[in-house]
């Protein structure tokens, strides 16, 4: 028979938005029994992540604590959590820590994995109320260029540009040449030259421009 749920979690991951100093999310636990329980929280990333708190018990049900992590990293999918939750006596309950957390038999405890998402930040005219209702915006797949992109980017479209207008003005010349005149050394030498502008365009681009 499965055992009952000692906690009650929300939201079931961790959200994280960013913020001045990194990264940052929040969540709720909440006791459903009516005997006191505890909690602790364990990582793949430890020095990555500051828990606040890592361990604490809830002494009655519907007692709720806000758990807070912070990181100065950037969150991947590979960031993840283990809770740890395990039903508790009054005295193991009283002043709980990481200390007297060890001496609990192992196999009292239960353990649910708790993942990691990113999100958009929250601009400031977001009511801090409805924070937790709003749902987050995943930003993986947004693009935003960099100013040296930018710039390569229309730098690059000056040398299409400039390419088009020697191209069109050769073209233009073109029913003038017939190549039956041509020897083999000029059309050596023309073809020389076609290949030396097209290597100058940057060159040109910056006299000319």
């Amino acid at each position: 028979m499965a055992s009952l749920p000692l906690i009650r979690i929300s939201p079931s991951e961790f959200q994280f938005t960013e913020c001045r100093t990194g990264y940052t999310s929040r969540l709720r636990l909440t006791s459903l029994q009516g005997q006191a329980v505890g909690f602790k929280f364990k990582t793949n990333a430890p020095h990555k992540f500051l828990v606040k708190p890592v361990v604490c018990s809830l002494t009655k049900k519907g007692m709720s604590v806000d758990v807070v992590v912070r990181s100065s990293s950037p969150i991947t999918d590979v960031d993840r959590f283990l809770i740890q939750t395990v039903a508790l006596a009054a005295d193991e309950a009283e002043d709980l820590d990481s200390a007297k957390w060890r001496t609990l038999d192992p196999s009292r405890i239960m353990e649910d994995l708790i993942y990691c998402t990113i999100g958009r930040r929250r601009s400031s005219s977001q009511s801090s109320g409805s924070q937790s209702d709003s749902p987050l915006v995943s930003v993986s797949n947004i693009y935003s260029p960099s100013p040296y992109q930018e710039q390569q980017y229309f730098a690059e479209k000056d040398d299409r540009r400039l390419a088009n207008s020697l191209a069109k003005r050769v073209y233009a010349m073109m029913p003038a040449l017939d190549i039956a005149d041509f020897s083999w050394y000029e059309l050596v030498l023309f073809a020389a030259t076609c290949f030396a502008i097209g290597f100058l365009l940057p060159l040109i681009r910056h006299v000319l421009f």
